[in-house]
């Protein structure tokens, strides 16, 4: 099923709405900042030195980390109702026939202290209902959890594909937000040696985001007279045998069965694909080493003329929330007219074994 993609909303460090940040993306700009309350070793020099991430400054400063889910979730949603296109607050017989699909990081207990005092279910209960409170939406139709970390965007999309046939609601809003900027998330990165510092300068720049996608029924959407910003032609997911790929190179093989099968949908069997590749490429070895063993895989089915977009260049790692920022870096290159073609290709790849592909179009 093809899916209308009929609204967005965005907040990153490099701008508090999807058209200021992906403006910003697209002109190269990057806000890293010192992160003084995590200091790290400098081994040539014997001295402690701050880590360098990519916060919200300003935004998300003081919250731990269901705080910080909120107030990015908050952020994106009231960015997409300011948009237009979208009715408001004081249209409960809209948000009536929505459903709203969370998509947030694995609750691995060694990150999160709050899996560990409430369990799994019990966070995601617990988180699900607070978000519903807190973004002030009348939503009656069903709300779903999706914690696969970078894959979560496109496990959303299939569930969307799956369940708007033969649901109650017309549409889903996916709200995805991460952030490795809180205490505990550091830690845990810097016990499997992954954030980027003086002595490992192949690590990850820990970043944060939050992204909220509107995917429609395209006839609903023409009932209430709405065009799409764009289509989800094709979505595939699917899982690596290791699901501790961070701790050694993926070979590539599933992460290409996944991209082929998404592309089989859209392209048909051999036929090459050209247009703009987003990835999650966030300067770690396994991640870099998957996607190049991915591509040698696929050959000729990626054309030379594709373009990589790395969105993670300017905000650094921001986990779940990475394949809906992507969504929207690619929306917005269609709306702007400066995509390479009128089909995207979103690729993601978890540290937990998660992966999906998802082919983005201009046009139905």
């Amino acid at each position: 099923m093809v899916l209308s993609i009929t609204g967005l909303g965005m907040v990153s460090s490099v701008g508090l709405d999807v058209v200021q940040s992906c403006a910003a993306l697209r002109a190269g700009i990057t806000r890293p900042r010192q992160l003084v309350y995590f200091p790290v070793i400098d081994e040539e020099h014997q001295e402690l030195v701050p880590l360098t991430g990519h916060p919200i400054h300003g935004f998300t400063d003081g919250f731990a980390p269901v705080g910080r889910w909120i107030r990015l979730a908050r952020g994106c949603v009231d960015d997409l109702l300011l948009l237009g296109q979208v009715p408001g607050r004081a249209a409960p017989e809209f948000w009536q026939r929505t459903g709203l699909i969370w998509v947030g990081p694995v609750l691995d207990g060694a990150r999160f202290m709050e899996a560990r005092q409430l369990g799994v279910e019990g966070l995601k209960s617990a988180f699900l209902s607070q978000l519903k409170k807190m973004l002030e939406l009348p939503f009656a139709g069903e709300c779903h959890a999706i914690n696969q970390g970078h894959a979560g965007m496109a496990a959303a999309l299939q569930y969307a594909q799956q369940r708007l046939p033969r649901s109650a609601v017309d549409r889903f809003l996916i709200v995805a937000m991460d952030s490795y900027l809180d205490q505990l998330s550091l830690e845990w990165l810097q016990a499997h040696r992954r954030l980027k510092s003086p002595d490992i300068p192949v690590g990850l720049m820990p970043g944060e985001a939050a992204a909220c996608i509107l995917v429609e029924d395209p006839a609903a959407a023409r009932r209430r007279n709405v065009a799409p910003q764009a289509f989800v032609s094709a979505v595939s997911v699917g899982q690596e045998h290791d699901r501790s790929v961070a701790r050694r190179p993926s070979v590539g093989q599933a992460l290409a069965n996944v991209i082929e099968d998404a592309l089989a949908k859209v392209l048909g069997p051999g036929k090459a694909f050209r247009g703009d590749i987003v990835c999650d490429l966030n300067g770690e070895v396994w991640r870099a080493s998957g996607w190049g063993t991915t591509r040698v895989r696929l050959g000729a089915r990626l054309d030379e003329p594709v373009r990589l977009v790395i969105p993670g260049v300017s905000l650094g790692d921001t986990g779940a929330a990475s394949g809906a920022v992507a969504l929207c870096v690619a929306v917005r290159s269609f709306r702007r007219k400066y995509a390479s073609s009128s089909r995207s290709l979103v690729v993601s790849s978890s540290e937990h074994g998660a992966i999906g592909a998802f082919v983005l179009g201009a046009e139905a």
